[in-house]
């Protein structure tokens, strides 16, 4: 079983699998090839944005349980690129929260306690005897 942390911006990604043999981090940076514009506005829907979503979903694809992270819009564009381009994916995220900029140490604080949190709501209900 793999649980997903994804803290993004419009730029990048840190990622974080969480698994029983431990925790796993690497990265994506969204290639940008028109360098003519200055502008860091959320690029949401433009061909480069696109493809950052597509192969950030790519390093998700075996993720059983999957939290969003990040301090802008990005994370809400990149649930519904999921919804509409990778619909087993997107019903496997369970959170999309706020997160500044934090640690790689908070991100993984951040997750464990909400996989905690989560999972203890979340188990079949155990009929009592």
């Amino acid at each position: 079983m793999s649980a997903y942390a994804v803290w993004m911006d419009s730029e990048k990604a840190k990622i974080f699998k969480l698994s029983e043999t431990g925790i796993v981090k690497s990265h994506l940076n969204k290639v940008v090839h028109d360098h003519h514009t200055g502008n860091k506005k959320d690029h949401h829907g433009d061909s480069a944005t696109e493809h950052f979503y597509t192969e950030l979903a790519v390093h998700l694809k075996d993720a059983d349980e999957l939290l969003i992270l990040g301090p802008s819009l990005s994370k809400v564009h990149f649930k519904e690129h999921l919804k509409n381009h990778s619909a087993k994916l997107a019903e496997k995220i369970v959170g999309v929260e706020d997160s500044d900029h934090p640690t790689d140490n908070q991100i993984v604080a951040a997750a464990r306690k909400f996989f905690t949190t989560y999972n203890l709501f979340h188990h079949p209900i155990q009929q009592s005897q």
